[in-house]
């Protein structure tokens, strides 16, 4: 008689919000922001329309998941610049650390980096929390000057802190924008703008 073997098990399935964030990544990649609805990601995933609402309340709220989630991943590459293997960096390795890993987050991932920091939030993001979620990558930055300056008030620790991260803002989004390329700078050019930001960026950081 021939061996009879056990039915073959289908590969497992993501659970279904998390199939539909990713999901809903796919479909702003492909098409843009404006093409995302719940009822495509609901046919893309083979799923009844109704099906994705049990999660997420309106296309604003799988949005708002989406950008928490982006949110969540940049603050946390942003406080893994604080090793170096399993090594701790000391506060100020940590902190030019953290602008190497701010704008390697924006040059690989730029859809993310855009969500974030280019488009409109969706108006639910008020009620879905995405307001903590930018605090905290903001905070990772504020700690890493109060190390270094631990006598700074509050008011002029996030007054430095909105100084550096518009400065890495800033250079990111110029070299992500077609615009550099009417603007003459190369690879080579581009690459040296971004270290002369860091730079400038130091010499108030570290002055003297």
């Amino acid at each position: 008689m021939p061996e009879s073997r056990a039915p073959s098990r289908p590969p497992d399935k993501p659970p279904l919000p998390e199939a539909c964030v990713a999901e809903a990544m796919a479909i702003i990649a492909a098409r843009g922001l404006e093409a995302l609805s719940l009822r495509d990601v609901a046919r893309r995933l083979g799923v009844s329309h109704q099906a994705p609402y049990k999660h997420f309340r309106s296309r604003d709220h799988l949005l708002a998941e989406v950008i928490r989630r982006c949110l969540k991943d940049f603050a946390d590459s942003l406080r893994a610049s604080a090793f170096e293997g399993d090594r701790a960096r000391g506060p100020e390795e940590a902190m030019r650390a953290l602008g190497g890993a701010y704008l390697d987050y924006a040059a690989h991932h730029p859809l993310e980096y855009r969500l974030m920091f280019a488009t409109p939030w969706p108006a639910t993001a008020h009620e879905t929390g995405l307001g903590a979620d930018a605090r905290a990558a903001f905070d990772v930055l504020k700690d890493r000057l109060a190390a270094l300056t631990p006598n700074h008030c509050q008011d002029r620790l996030d007054l430095d802190a909105m100084f550096v991260w518009s400065s890495m803002h800033g250079i990111a989004s110029a070299i992500d924008s077609e615009a550099m390329r009417y603007l003459h700078f190369d690879a080579d050019k581009s690459r040296r703008a971004v270290q002369h930001v860091m730079d400038m960026v130091d010499s108030v950081i570290f002055p003297g």
